[in-house]
């Protein structure tokens, strides 16, 4: 009978470390840690500025994928990226470039770790986005009736927006033509416009035209699709372009108000007014 208790003894012992054992390995699972730099928590910056994150994962299981969100206020995130990685910890740096629809509010930006094991870590900053103030806005100013004619008639073909002149374009310096026809040997215009002083142009037919400033110009045209070549321009048109002319950060906005096609090519013209 003692023997026989004796063993019971053993056996409740070695079942007892055997769990301790299993608990202690289960424990050794640890979560991710994501490390993110700039270190502030909080971050500060305007519309169009560009946030390097670096972004650092260190794991003692493989890792399995790496999620960052961003999150405006009173918005649902948006997923701005969703990489797969397997490697036992990585190291990146992901950009992210302000939008101009959050001027004023904040971002919550999270980065998220998940490992094979389904372990989780999360990390965050958030940014606050300056607004523009209306001492800090310059209203645009406003010259009408400028006119550019066809590539193909005697009439200038090019237009200088930092001087507000005709230019044509077999005699005038590169650089001082900020906008060109390109009708070619058409005798119809071709609604084609470039720029060989190597300006690009921005579509914005939603654009506050009425209200233009300084500030609302540069957000649109940095946010915008630029065009090396702008084709089919129509009446009503606006266009951003910043001046490939100068060295200096200059933006224009064009507003087409007519476009004349008529018989023949040497009345051929396009008529605008510009705010800058």
């Amino acid at each position: 009978m003692k023997q026989i208790k004796l063993s019971l003894l053993a056996l409740i012992s070695i079942l007892v470390l055997s769990t301790i054992f299993f608990s202690c390995k289960k424990d050794d699972k640890t979560a991710p840690i994501v490390l993110i730099t700039p270190s502030p928590q909080h971050i500060y910056a305007k519309v169009g500025d560009l946030i390097t994150f670096g972004v650092s994962v260190s794991t003692t299981a493989r890792l399995s994928n790496v999620v960052i969100r961003a999150q405006v206020d009173n918005e649902f995130p948006v997923t701005v990226l969703d990489s797969i990685v397997t490697t036992s910890g990585t190291t990146f740096n992901f950009y992210y470039r302000i939008p101009a629809s959050t001027e004023g509010k904040s971002i919550l930006v999270t980065f998220q770790a998940v490992d094979e094991n389904s372990m989780t870590s999360t990390n965050f900053k958030r940014i606050y986005v300056s607004a523009a103030t209306v001492s800090q806005a310059i209203i645009l100013t406003e010259t009408v009736g400028h006119l550019m004619y066809s590539n193909t008639s005697i009439n200038h073909d090019a237009y200088n927006l930092e001087s507000n002149i005709g230019e044509f374009s077999s005699t005038a310096d590169t650089a001082s033509r900020d906008i060109q026809d390109y009708s070619g040997a058409n005798t119809t215009l071709s609604k084609e416009w470039r720029s060989p002083a190597g300006g690009k142009f921005v579509l914005f037919n939603g654009y506050d035209y009425a209200n233009a400033t300084d500030s609302t110009a540069i957000n649109a045209y940095t946010t915008g699709i630029k065009y090396s070549v702008l084709s089919n321009v129509a009446v009503g048109d606006i266009i951003i372009t910043k001046l490939g002319s100068v060295s200096t950060s200059k933006y224009a906005v064009i507003r087409i108000t007519d476009i004349v096609d008529v018989a023949g090519k040497d009345n051929d013209y396009y008529e605008f007014k510009i705010k800058k």
